[in-house]
């Protein structure tokens, strides 16, 4: 199997944007331990990221099931 170091670069920085887009500075003017007052739930892309995985695992499946006939 080739690796394919595009891909994987390109999946790095999609994750790590992802990650930097929902990310939220702290206000200076805050008390440290006061929390927020609205604090971003983590559950909000986890169906997104639930469908993908699945999705994936069919692709997956189909090419093994591929490289099996072939």
């Amino acid at each position: 199997m080739k690796f394919h170091y595009k891909k994987f670069l390109l999946s790095i920085v999609m994750l790590t944007a992802s990650f930097a887009t929902f990310a939220q500075i702290p206000d200076p003017d805050e008390d440290p331990g006061s929390g927020g007052d609205d604090p971003t739930p983590i559950n909000t892309k986890l169906i997104w990221l639930a469908i993908l995985g699945v999705a994936f695992a069919f692709y997956q499946f189909k090419v093994y099931r591929k490289r099996q006939e072939a």
